[in-house]
């Protein structure tokens, strides 16, 4: 059943970046032939910097993190994503190059896994994917490039205040420390923010 519901959440998705009410003939049943269901704990390291991701993850539930070097040697979370989000390397994954940062779960959560070859087998026999994955590519980046512009427009309490006010339940199960890296702020307590 899970697998099923977790499946339905993935075509709800997509169909959202379509614009369409539906896909080609026999899209769904290859895409779920290509999928695999992954339920795994927190703390589960999805991707090693350096290393070549070789699936393309759709959170059904549960949050990841992502961890870029930082310039004092340590690393900084640069990235989260959410349920209905797609994770992959970013620059990396489309062009098969070792990652610049590592993935890792927040929390217990339910992934679909497409393996790499399996995107572009489906690519291959359905046209209209490449557009999908583009629109997908490009949201990303646009998610990207407006919490760049936060960190640089906004003030340390704006930033907070609005990260919150998206993501209240992260609060309840990332660590405090993750947050404020990816906010650009102090880790010395969230409630001067209030």
């Amino acid at each position: 059943m899970l697998e099923q519901t977790a499946f339905l959440h993935l075509l709800v998705t997509l169909t959202s970046f379509s614009g369409r009410p539906g896909f080609a003939v026999g899209f769904m049943e290859a895409l779920r032939e290509k999928v695999v269901l992954r339920k795994l704990a927190r703390g589960t390291v999805l991707l090693e910097r350096g290393k070549r991701q070789q699936v393309v993850w759709f959170v059904h539930s549960g949050t990841v993190k992502e961890l870029s070097a930082s310039g004092d040697g340590g690393e900084r979370v640069s990235w989260f994503w959410f349920a209905s989000d797609f994770v992959f390397s970013f620059p990396g994954f489309f062009a098969q190059e070792p990652a610049l940062s590592s993935m890792e779960l927040v929390e217990d959560s339910v992934l679909l896994e497409l393996s790499f070859a399996g995107l572009m087998e489906l690519k291959e026999e359905f046209g209209e994917l490449g557009l999908l994955v583009e629109k997908i590519r490009s949201r990303a980046e646009r998610e990207r490039a407006l919490h760049a512009g936060d960190l640089v427009g906004l003030s340390a309490r704006e930033r907070f205040r609005k990260f919150f006010g998206l993501h209240k339940g992260l609060f309840n199960v990332a660590r405090h420390k993750d947050i404020a890296s990816f906010l650009g702020i102090r880790d010395d307590g969230f409630h001067r923010y209030w």
